[in-house]
């Protein structure tokens, strides 16, 4: 809790000197040139107590760009231009917690949070426990998903190809042992 102007005066007063010269009344012309002192001292603190809250990204108004800048934002599906300052929080809390994983409902999530329609398929090696008709896969595709999405347009003018923007969230969000094979459907 921060301190008042009153509190400041009141330990600055009782740390003066005991004579004659150290009037140690609080209306004394001593207690006026150490009120100055005291306003900035208020505000000092209470700059320190805001600055306490910035710590957590998610509560960030002050340093918020910096949380965004640490936080290596804006990335792809993650702009900032034009959001309001809890969204942008939203985002930088997101950003600190989000964990990376290969879990099929997990990575589509993620797609779709950030505008994707997409399917996972994992396509898993035969063994001695599957069913005799299961197909056979190589063995490569343990470590491997195949994700199946539409192509979407490219156009010149665009900053980002989405397609190359889709491909970037999921590698920000898959494990990195896991090979990523995108398989886009044409729409046409």
């Amino acid at each position: 809790m921060a301190m008042t102007k009153m509190q400041y005066l009141d330990a600055a007063v009782k740390l003066l000197p005991v004579g004659l010269a150290w009037k140690r009344a609080l209306d004394s012309h001593l207690a006026k040139v150490l009120a100055v002192r005291c306003d900035q001292l208020v505000t000092v603190n209470t700059q320190a107590h805001d600055l306490i809250k910035e710590r957590m990204p998610g509560q960030a108004t002050l340093l918020l760009e910096e949380w965004e800048g640490f936080l290596g934002l804006p990335e792809a599906g993650r702009q900032i231009v034009g959001k309001s300052i809890t969204e942008r929080q939203a985002q930088v809390k997101e950003k600190e917690e989000e964990l990376g994983s290969s879990s099929k409902i997990y990575l589509e999530e993620a797609a779709k949070r950030a505008g994707y329609q997409i399917e996972i398929v994992n396509y898993y090696p035969h063994h001695c426990l599957r069913d005799c008709l299961y197909p056979l896969y190589e063995y490569e595709n343990a470590w491997r998903i195949f994700i199946y999405t539409e192509s979407l347009p490219t156009n010149p003018t665009d900053d980002v190809d989405k397609n190359e923007e889709l491909q970037e969230i999921l590698k920000r969000y898959c494990n990195a042992d896991v090979e990523m094979v995108f398989i886009y459907k044409d729409t046409k």
